[in-house]
């Protein structure tokens, strides 16, 4: 297991915990979970009301339920706010998801929730209707490749929650999955766990 997944676990919580009731801000809990990794002293709050003031996300308050969403350039916008530059990339492989969880980097990805959680009311059309917070990966000790990664999910409230590497592949690249990766490594940086 590459990654601080325990103390990364410490980082999540369940979403909607702002004064505007906003509950559709996975994107910009995931967005604290990164700075916070970085050291940022940041709460959901702060980061929601950075992202109204500068109309980074969606606000409406007659339909809280449904306010607070992001896109993924706004989540790197927000990011970079705070000092983490970060960049938006698609179609990535896998293996490049697992090399930037290697190096260090902090990461958010946009994934189907109905496929990740399993729940088929929540499908939609198939395609991203969420963001989660990559925290580790795990590599088959024999050197055959990528067993699964670790998430933190607002969305469910689970904190290094183990996916493996096909529901991930399923949940994030066959729904056009994007990622928001930061552009430096943590302070310090991941390291083997239990080792």
């Amino acid at each position: 297991m590459v990654g601080d997944v325990l103390g990364d676990a410490g980082l999540n919580h369940r979403q909607g915990d702002n004064p505007q009731h906003f509950d559709g801000d996975c994107g910009l809990v995931s967005v604290e979970d990164v700075l916070r990794q970085f050291g940022a002293h940041v709460s959901e709050a702060d980061v929601l009301a950075h992202a109204i003031q500068h109309a980074e996300c969606q606000a409406d308050p007659a339909a809280a339920g449904q306010s607070g969403g992001t896109r993924p350039s706004q989540d790197a916008e927000i990011l970079a706010d705070y000092g983490v530059p970060s960049r938006v990339t698609s179609g990535q492989t896998m293996e490049q998801l697992a090399a930037l969880i290697e190096q260090g980097y902090g990461v958010i990805i946009g994934v189907n929730c109905g496929v990740l959680w399993q729940l088929p009311e929540d499908v939609g059309d198939g395609s991203v209707n969420h963001a989660v917070t990559v925290t580790g990966v795990a590599l088959d000790p024999h050197g055959s490749g990528i067993q699964g990664f670790y998430i933190n999910d607002s969305g469910n409230g689970k904190s290094a929650e183990f996916v493996g590497t096909v529901l991930m592949r399923v949940a994030w690249q066959d729904a056009g999955g994007w990622t928001v990766a930061t552009s430096a490594a943590h302070p310090e940086p991941a390291s083997p766990a239990g080792t």
